[in-house]
């Protein structure tokens, strides 16, 4: 295969479409750990029985970045790999990539492999997935698709909406103190990827329907015209469905996708969270 595209399992998006037929597309899988149980976060995970075990988990939780192997397997599929990891800022993911391209280097020095830290997750990854099949289908040159990707990655923007922050208070990802006490308060918290790929807490909202006008109030203040959107949910289609449709009132031909999210993300986001992505 000529072209091969590589995201770890943050991606949301378990297959391309159909309609790109030349393109190979692969997950390096990370690892979900309950206790003393890890699952590997891949095709064969029953997300919904997962979210049960670790609703009721009272042992310490985890995720694990994909192994280099795992990436060098990966690579080997396609002549020109472009690889896509979750933040850097979040996970070894992206260091793991890296060192498997410069392992893999040592012994095919003509190999092309681009990586990319997305500085974001889930459908942040989606996003960029979809845009580089877009390119690998008009046969661009490695170097112009390289250029191209990374100018669009810079006019994409992500918001998250949780409920709960258990496992983000858990591994650092949010300070406990604030975690603890929105948890508490029954505040449901928006939060943004910064440009850095970290993560901003942007605001905290009461009321059912609040929280999820306010973000699509911050994505137009953010500079969203109508481009594409992605919209992933962890079992919280209703509310995915009303940011959908709220924003085709104001933008009737928008593209807009909405999917569950995968293991990982539907670990951070928890219960009823929602992650969008969008083009600026």
């Amino acid at each position: 295969m000529k072209y091969g595209i590589v995201t770890d399992s943050s991606c949301d998006l378990k297959a391309l479409p159909s309609s790109h037929k030349n393109i190979i597309y692969m997950q390096a899988p990370l690892t979900l750990r309950l206790g003393d149980i890890e699952y590997q976060d891949n095709e064969t995970l029953n997300i919904e029985e997962f979210m049960r075990e670790m609703k009721a988990c009272t042992s310490t939780t985890g995720s694990a970045a994909p192994s280099p192997q795992s990436w060098i397997d990966a690579y080997q599929q396609a002549d020109i790999i472009f690889a896509i990891t979750i933040s850097g800022k979040l996970s070894a993911s992206h260091e793991s990539a890296v060192m498997a391209k410069n392992m893999l280097k040592e012994s095919c020095p003509d190999k092309k492999i681009h990586i990319i830290d997305s500085l974001s997750a889930g459908p942040g990854l989606t996003m960029l997935v979809l845009k580089l099949a877009e390119y690998m289908d008009e046969e661009l040159p490695f170097e112009e698709i390289c250029e191209k990707i990374s100018e669009y990655q810079k006019h994409n923007g992500l918001l998250f909406i949780l409920e709960s922050l258990d496992n983000l208070v858990k591994n650092g990802r949010i300070n406990k103190i604030v975690g603890n006490v929105i948890g508490k308060l029954g505040i449901k918290l928006l939060a943004g990827a910064s440009p850095e790929g970290t993560i901003d807490i942007l605001h905290k909202c009461r009321g059912r329907n609040n929280v999820y006008d306010r973000l699509i109030k911050t994505m137009l203040n953010n500079g969203y015209n109508g481009g594409k959107v992605i919209i992933s949910h962890c079992f919280n289609e209703p509310s995915a469905s009303y940011i959908s449709e709220t924003l085709r009132q104001q933008f009737p031909a928008s593209s807009i996708k909405i999917m569950p999210t995968g293991g990982l993300c539907s670990y951070y986001a928890e219960d009823k969270g929602i992650i969008v992505a969008y083009e600026k």
